[in-house]
């Protein structure tokens, strides 16, 4: 499975390098270089310190691949200007009139660190109403076999001709099966277990500003807190995460299209 998503995903990156002689018709192209004050992920803090979390990725008629890094800038770890996690993604996204489905794989590998590799397939879907309501489900399929649930809704407001202020909110749901293989080191519990447990919720607040066509920059500040059994794995000394409950992350991101 990791050689069959790494050799796709090079093979996309590869096309979106060739596009302009391939002739490939509709083709987008994005990267991304942020800076963030910490690393929080489903509301774990990974990274009490500034971090750089360049990605970059294609779309080609609905299909797309991506590949996200994430970048120590101190010495908190002990690894200043190294690679501590790359996830790749490919997927495919389905837009009809008023609604979004996706599906697709993530790929997560830890380069400096003794964590397992894993892979998740997801499912998405959102509808384009007021609020922009979405809802994605993620299922491991390689160590943790558990799954995570995360509902969102976001709503955008104009600043002028190349400013807007995007607020969104979102609520995190975890398996037995994930809190146990992301927190509990010395719980193992039935694959099939689907009992589960809110885990986090955050609310963002970012400002996007076009200064050309194809450069967004967009300062942001996040609001993030575990919550129900994930909050209660803090106070456990045998659990796999025992970080902050409660983190405020602040951003600024340069986005490129074309």
């Amino acid at each position: 499975m990791k050689k069959l998503l790494l050799i796709a995903l090079t093979g996309l990156l590869t096309i979106g390098a060739t596009a302009p002689a391939l002739a490939l018709g509709p083709l987008d192209i994005e990267a991304e270089l942020p800076v963030y004050t910490k690393y929080v992920w489903r509301g774990m803090n990974l990274v009490d310190d500034t971090v750089l979390q360049p990605s970059l990725g294609i779309n080609v008629f609905g299909f797309h691949a991506a590949a996200w890094g994430n970048m120590y800038l101190t010495d908190i770890v002990g690894e200043s200007g190294q690679f501590g996690e790359f996830d790749y993604t490919l997927g495919y996204t389905l837009g009809l009139a008023i609604v979004e489905f996706g599906a697709g794989f993530i790929h997560y590998s830890y380069p400096k660190h003794h964590f397992d590799d894993t892979t998740e397939f997801y499912l998405s879907g959102k509808v384009n109403v007021l609020l922009s309501p979405s809802l994605a489900v993620y299922q491991d399929i390689d160590k943790f076999k558990g799954a995570f649930w995360e509902a969102s809704v976001g709503h955008g407001f104009g600043l002028g001709e190349t400013m807007e202020l995007d607020l969104t909110g979102g609520l995190g749901l975890g398996s037995k099966s994930y809190i146990s293989g992301y927190f509990a080191a010395e719980v193992t519990l039935p694959d099939t277990d689907l009992g589960a447990s809110m885990t986090n919720f955050y609310v963002r607040a970012e400002v996007p500003f076009h200064p050309i066509p194809f450069l967004s920059i967009t300062p942001s500040a996040t609001y993030t807190s575990l919550l129900g059994d994930a909050e209660k794995a803090l106070d456990n000394e045998h659990m796999i995460y025992s970080g902050k409950k409660e983190n405020v992350i602040w951003g600024l991101a340069a986005s490129f299209s074309f």
